[in-house]
């Protein structure tokens, strides 16, 4: 299935698509639902920020199935905290008055206001729909919610390598495998070169609507994602007020946001849920150990796509201390291809990824918590004192201070929005 979107900004049109492959054309004829057209709407919304932002028109104009007040007022409370980072790097004041709003197209009809309730569309049987990325997160969370009696998954796939897809199918164990195949346009990366604003788009959010989307297509009852509790802390503490959350759409704020939006205006659509969001990234690592062979194969690096590992980004540094910290040094370099505690250049990225006085904000790409990267750093000095690139930050109080990595890895959060269902499953993988 393939669908074609139209942005048009006064002279300028940009039609970019997107294709959903793998359903079947009983699942695919749902597209014409009522429930199908607002979320390819609310799709079309997230996919125009990664246009919007190089024009930051002050109104997204929206065609039918138009939304109501309420409907628009929820995008509107959306939009600032999705695109936070983008207006933080490019030095942009989103507080001005007007500065955008998202309205219907002048002229169409609204219709009539949310409906509260309709019949489901699941099928019989179908199992959950897992947002696999052939990362870590993803990874566990496939292996925590299923047991001997519910084996099976169906994957959800965004333009995935083929280690990506190999892994997915070594684990549906006769589930099925949807992938989303997007790929942003060369008109749109030529008006960024000749210095229109660029930056991070609601990526997260864009995943999360295509896999219900696709979800509530196949009938799956669930679309679980592999977000964390670590997910919630910014990096930013306040831009013109506002934090900054470069994870912000992986967050329990957006999840919960979220909820509410699918309760009231998607009838039939699968639960959104995020079945890891008590545990901090560091548990989650943790409870791979009995996977360890399809754990050493995933890849969490963005520069480099899923192909390996950069070994200079903060998603590679937090990913081989974490690594280093909960099953050792050797397991870290195996699997990152090399020896980042090595290199005395990292210093300063892991002084500023825990927070440590004079060092900056938290980096962006860095996924773990301040608090989980202090404990991991005293936990990777008591294996070894000849670490480079963590010698300052071994010799500062706050990392002497911090928690044991044993009382971290206990922890558990709030789990307001797991389902019962899985509780006990996440409860037993993470060991506790």
């Amino acid at each position: 299935m393939r669908l074609e979107f139209r942005f048009a900004c006064s002279e300028t049109t940009f039609a970019p698509q997107v294709e959903l492959i793998g359903l079947r054309p009983e699942e695919a004829n749902r597209l014409t639902t009522l429930t199908a057209r607002r979320l390819i709407r609310a799709l079309a919304i997230v996919e125009a920020f990664s246009y919007w932002k190089a024009f930051c028109s002050p109104v997204i104009e929206v065609p039918l199935p138009s939304a109501d007040p309420a409907e628009a007022a929820w995008w509107e409370s959306f939009w600032p905290k999705a695109m936070g980072e983008f207006f933080y790097r490019n030095g942009i004041d989103f507080t001005v008055p007007n500065f955008l709003r998202v309205t219907a197209r002048p002229g169409l009809a609204a219709e009539g206001g949310p409906v509260m309730s309709a019949p489901g569309s699941q099928s019989a049987g179908a199992p959950p729909l897992v947002m696999f990325s052939g990362g870590k997160d993803s990874l566990a969370l496939t292996y925590a919610i299923r047991d001997a009696a519910a084996p099976e998954a169906d994957f959800f796939l965004y333009n995935p390598t083929e280690g990506q897809r190999v892994l997915a199918e070594s684990l549906t164990d006769g589930g099925r495998i949807i992938e989303v195949r997007r790929h942003v346009l060369p008109e749109l990366l030529a008006l960024n070169a000749s210095g229109h604003p660029n930056g991070h788009t609601p990526y997260s959010a864009y995943l999360a609507l295509a896999a219900l989307l696709a979800g509530y297509l196949r009938g799956n009852p669930m679309v679980l994602a592999g977000n964390s509790r670590s997910d919630d802390e910014p990096n930013i503490g306040s831009y013109l007020g506002m934090p900054v959350n470069h994870q912000w759409t992986k967050s329990y704020e957006f999840e919960e946001a979220l909820g509410s939006y699918r309760n009231r205006w998607l009838p039939g659509a699968p639960l959104y849920s995020s079945p890891l969001r008590p545990l901090l990234e560091l548990q989650i690592i943790r409870s791979l150990e009995p996977h360890m062979d399809a754990y050493l194969k995933t890849a969490s690096c963005n520069k480099t796509k899923g192909h390996g590992w950069c070994r200079q980004c903060a998603k590679c540094a937090w990913v081989f201390l974490a690594t280093s910290a909960v099953f050792g040094h050797d397991v870290a370099v195996g699997k990152a291809g090399g020896d980042l505690f090595s290199d005395p250049g990292l210093s300063g990225l892991y002084e500023a990824m825990a927070g440590l006085a004079g060092a900056g904000d938290k980096p962006f790409e860095c996924t773990g918590t301040e608090e989980e990267v202090r404990s991991a750093v005293q936990a990777a000095g008591q294996q070894s004192t000849r670490l480079p690139a963590l010698a300052t930050c071994l010799s500062d109080p706050a990392i002497r201070a911090a928690r044991p990595l044993d009382v971290v890895l206990k922890d558990w959060g709030q789990d307001d929005l797991l389902p019962m269902a899985l509780k006990t499953r996440i409860r037993d993988a993470a060991h506790l």
